[in-house]
């Protein structure tokens, strides 16, 4: 091949990729910044907090930290309070979130539900949710540090994700995404939103990524992919399950949404939802892996994704 043609060739292959909505390849080896040592930290507090179901004392003690994670790095939160019905009546709910301004006009929303579930014991939920919380202010964090990005990031802090009842049934679900994709299709947003990334479960000391039937393809590709090419491969490309979770609410606006989720936690699932998901069960390292698949997917998904 002509070395001339080299780089008008590379530049004709990155332009189909993003006309057609493919990802572009990672470099192998990508080093990236995420202090997982501060997520972890993050996660315990959380955990001190004790239980924070919707609702409750310990989720105001739960946005009162996620707030203060944001405005040290100079982001505003706001609050998007709302009250609806549940099984055990009307309860007010409230989304946190913060925008990071990117040069573009278009967005890129990230999503963690920060409740806990409502359980007749002490649940803590150090996985499930102090572990997705922790990683995306850390995402937050280090964004929000660095160089300015092309699309707008938006951190979504979503209340109400688990269901009332110990069955998850329709409605009684998924309350605070549903509230907020409803909001971008009603003000016309949901348009500009290029992708949603959700974030749920990821401290699971074993970890290993789910592959969700839900999740648009595409971006599923993008993080698991990255995670293989640059040594993580072990950590993703888990069972394939139909997760029902709140990027759910996006894809019924029409953004392509993706789960990053382990969604086996423990033997046969059975540390979920019990008195045994705690930080003993959890690691630091798989906190750290997710921040960097993360971080380098977003890098992908800056310059190699597109709505159809």
């Amino acid at each position: 091949m002509d070395r001339c043609l080299l780089p008008f060739l590379c530049a004709l292959a990155l332009a189909s990729c993003r006309e057609q909505g493919l990802s572009a390849p990672t470099p192998a080896g990508t080093q990236v910044t995420f202090d997982q040592s501060r997520a972890w930290k993050l996660l315990l507090e959380q955990v001190d907090i004790g239980p924070r179901p919707a609702g409750s004392e310990g989720a105001e003690a739960n946005r009162r930290l996620i707030e203060r994670e944001l405005q040290a790095v100079g982001l505003k939160p706001v609050r998007e309070s709302f009250e609806d019905l549940t099984p055990a009546g009307k309860i007010q709910f409230v989304n946190v979130y913060a925008d990071l301004p990117g040069s573009g006009t278009d967005m890129v929303i990230m999503g963690s539900h920060y409740d806990t579930k409502r359980l007749p014991f002490r649940f803590v939920g150090a996985n499930d949710a102090a572990s997705n919380t922790a990683v995306l202010l850390e995402v937050a964090r280090t964004l929000a540090t660095g160089k300015q990005r092309g699309p707008t990031y938006r951190f979504l802090f979503i209340d109400g994700e688990e269901a009332v009842r110990e069955q998850w049934i329709d409605p009684d679900n998924t309350y605070g995404s549903r509230f907020h994709a409803r909001k971008l299709r009603d003000s016309g947003q949901a348009e500009r939103v290029r992708a949603f990334v959700l974030l749920d479960m990821v401290g699971d000391a074993d970890l290993r990524l789910t592959r969700d039937v839900y999740s648009d393809k595409r971006l599923l590709e993008i993080f698991h992919g990255t995670a293989r090419k640059n040594g993580l491969g072990k950590y993703v490309d888990g069972p394939s399950m139909d997760v029902r979770d709140d990027h759910i609410s996006f894809m019924q606006v029409g953004i392509p949404a993706v789960d990053l989720i382990d969604f086996s936690y423990g033997p046969g699932n059975s540390y979920w939802h019990t008195e045994l998901d705690t930080p003993e069960r959890c690691s630091e390292e798989s906190l750290g892996v997710v921040g960097r698949i993360v971080m380098m997917g977003l890098e992908v998904l800056e310059t190699g994704f597109g709505r159809r």
